[in-house]
């Protein structure tokens, strides 16, 4: 055969491969994890891992994140992500590039199933963890810094979030 017979056979065998994986459904042109942010979730969690509920202004914050995860609205995110002065930034800069990082809003749907299951509570405050979804950590806060939602990470380049316990 001559080479340009070789690249056609290449060709149309990467065609007829990559059709039959399209029509089983094992190869998708346009990845699930780039579609819009799911319009309704689960309820978010109530309680604390050993059954205690949480207090009524930590299970309204718990729910008014979840709200805005479920919505994928960062902007609603805002009031509960304190400021990081040290930093040089406001709370609207890092919800800013929060969604610089995840204009989709897949952290976001994440961040929404993380919040459905119960949390853990320690001197630090507040933390949900499914290691291979996300970690949500909601701190108590100190004397320079106001409680609220301070840590979001998710799983990323094949590793597990490292989940506290």
């Amino acid at each position: 055969m001559k080479p340009h017979q070789h690249r056609r056979l290449n060709i149309a065998l990467t065609v007829l491969v990559a059709g039959v994986f399209l029509s089983l459904g094992l190869l998708q042109l346009r990845p699930e994890n780039t579609q819009a942010v799911q319009a309704s979730c689960g309820e978010p969690a109530t309680a604390y891992a050993g059954g205690t509920s949480f207090t009524d202004e930590t299970a309204r914050e718990v729910a008014a994140v979840h709200a805005a995860a479920c919505a994928g609205d960062y902007d609603a995110l805002i009031p509960f992500v304190p400021d990081a002065p040290s930093a040089g930034w406001t709370a609207a800069d890092i919800v800013k590039q929060w969604r610089q990082e995840d204009p989709a809003g897949v952290k976001l749907r994440a961040a929404a199933r993380v919040l459905e299951k119960p949390g853990i509570g320690g001197q630090g405050g507040l933390t949900f963890c499914q290691p291979d979804t996300g970690l949500i950590a909601f701190s108590r806060g100190t004397s320079d810094i106001k409680p609220g939602l301070g840590i979001m990470q998710f799983p990323r380049w094949g590793h597990l979030v490292d989940c506290p316990g």
